[in-house]
């Protein structure tokens, strides 16, 4: 009885150190490296820039249309892991070429609160504002 009692305390023992030794532990030079979220949202802004200068030099509609819908999924992502001026900016820049004006308000109103004296921010917030208020108006006027 004393044996299978220590034999059961010995598989015990052994049995954190069996279970651990079971998981890889992903590292660089097994061909896995773990991304943090600033590393993540940094991959992720520089896509969206690169399809929104795209879709800036895009001439037909229609593709232009579909690459700043890609830049604004894009530039989504590293808003939503770390929320930073440059990605909000750019993403108000892409709602406003999508006519998605409150969107860009928001997004634009978070860049000017990140930087206050940016103009560029006030700008984008401004435009988008301006372009709401004129739609408002322009609803207001059909008698809807």
């Amino acid at each position: 009885m004393i044996k299978h009692g220590m034999l059961v305390l010995a598989l015990l023992m052994a049995y954190p150190a069996l279970a651990s030794a079971q998981v890889p532990v992903p590292t660089e030079g097994m061909g896995s490296y773990y991304h943090t979220p600033e590393q993540r949202a940094m991959e992720a802004y520089a896509r969206g820039v690169k399809l929104k200068r795209k879709a800036e030099g895009e001439t037909d509609p229609e593709k232009q249309a579909k690459l700043y819908l890609k830049a604004k999924e894009e530039l989504s992502k590293p808003v939503g892991y770390q929320g930073n001026y440059d990605g909000y900016l750019a993403l108000g820049q892409v709602y406003m070429a999508l006519e998605q004006k409150e969107s860009a308000f928001d997004a634009c109103s978070h860049a000017s609160a990140m930087k206050p004296n940016d103009e560029t921010a006030k700008n984008c917030a401004e435009q988008a504002k301006n372009a709401i208020q004129q739609a408002a108006a322009a609803k207001k006027g059909d008698g809807g």
